[in-house]
């Protein structure tokens, strides 16, 4: 009898994965750039003017290099969101190989064990998102949840690795129940966490 008959499948996680990494996927656009203000003073100098004239121009390149730094902060930062999706996108091909196996070879345990342990090293994008201690102006709150969320989701992933473990070595696991709900709960928290800091982005 194989002992992955009670195993719970990983492609319905899998696609619980996919489903809570896509709301922020795409880097951000940059700012198009202000168009300076245009000023007529009819009663001043000539030199008055070129001087107006210059420190408009200086403070329109100012607003301009200010909003290019946090344009470019964004996109450095929905990079680094961007880790999370590549290692989601990992762990649904390992968990198609895994699945592959467990039909062609319910008896492979090593092999079965070494996948889910490559699995389980899909977690580290998360948790190296989550230790990120520079965020871009007025993402802290909107950053935080993610941090928040992605930790959520590293320490379910680490449990669902350990009840598979267990699954295939035919021994009991005491989330063995919950893991499915535990799952989707970390999904959920995760794709509204990045969903909202897609939109402080677009509304900066």
């Amino acid at each position: 009898m194989s002992k992955m008959k009670s195993c719970i499948i990983p492609a319905i996680l899998a696609a619980m994965a996919l489903t809570a990494l896509t709301a922020c996927g795409g880097k951000s656009e940059s700012a198009d750039a202000t168009t300076a203000a245009e000023t007529t003073v009819e009663t001043v100098t000539e030199e008055e003017t070129k001087e107006e004239t210059t420190e408009e121009t200086t403070e329109a390149a100012e607003e301009d290099n200010t909003e290019a730094e946090a344009s470019d902060g964004n996109s450095v930062y929905l990079e680094q969101v961007d880790t999370m999706n590549k290692a989601a996108e990992e762990f649904i091909t390992i968990s198609m190989e895994f699945m592959q196996l467990s039909q062609d070879d319910p008896e492979n345990i090593e092999g079965m064990s070494e996948l889910i342990e490559k699995t389980r090293n899909t977690k580290k994008a998360f948790v190296d998102f989550a230790a990120l201690d520079t965020v871009p102006e007025g993402l802290e709150e909107a950053h935080g949840k993610l941090a928040s969320a992605a930790t959520g989701y590293a320490d379910t992933l680490d449990i669902y690795c350990d009840v598979l473990l267990a699954t295939v070595k035919g021994e009991e696991h005491e989330a063995m129940a919950t893991i499915q709900e535990d799952w989707t709960n970390a999904a959920t928290a995760l794709s509204d966490a990045m969903g909202e800091v897609e939109e402080v982005i677009a509304a900066q």
